[in-house]
């Protein structure tokens, strides 16, 4: 093997890091099997990496797909953001389109969130204000704090379906954006 091969696919081994390594190396026979056919048709490895282009290029759309479809399998909000921020990390475009519009919009479901928290805290303060305040008596106060678990029940609910769909949203958002900066947008 010349060194110009087992550069190439040394360095792309080593980007490509944080995918599972049975993966890894099934992508890594793509590669080395476009190496030979190189070879066999009688082309020098220095076309052969040509011809595949930059491994860094290669590996960041590698891991984009990779955590895209990590963030649609898991469902998990963090999965979804180490997507986002892969995504943002193939370019300024992605920086304004995906980062800025992922932020605000993650900032308005915590803020939702935290809002249906402050129902079901604030429900123990209308028990503890019926039993032992003065602005309203204890029928009063559990009549009160029985509505405000049920706003937040109904609440919590609601946000989980909106939680659900922003992910959702996102991830679809993703693979879109994935396949234009691949090239592959139909």
């Amino acid at each position: 093997m010349s060194t110009i091969r087992a550069q190439y696919l040394q360095q792309l081994w080593d980007l490509l890091a944080p995918v599972p390594e049975g993966l890894r190396k099934e992508w890594m026979y793509d590669y080395e099997e476009h190496f030979r056919m190189a070879a066999a048709q009688g082309r020098s490895d220095a076309e052969a990496a040509s011809e595949l282009g930059d491994p860094r290029q290669i590996a960041r759309e590698l891991l984009l797909g990779y955590r895209v479809e990590e963030a649609a399998r898991s469902g998990r909000i963090s999965s979804v953001s180490r997507a986002v921020f892969t995504t943002v990390s193939m370019g300024f475009f992605n920086l304004i389109f995906v980062l800025g519009p992922y932020v605000a919009l993650l900032a308005v479901i915590v803020s939702l969130w935290a809002v249906v928290a402050a129902l079901g805290i604030s429900s123990l303060y209308a028990i503890y204000e019926g039993l032992f305040g003065e602005a309203f008596n204890r029928v009063q106060g559990a009549f009160i704090a029985m509505t405000l678990i049920g706003l937040s029940m109904l609440a919590g609910a609601g946000m989980k379906v909106v939680t659900r769909g922003f992910m959702r949203m996102t991830v679809n958002y993703l693979k879109f954006n994935s396949r234009i900066i691949g090239g592959r947008a139909k």
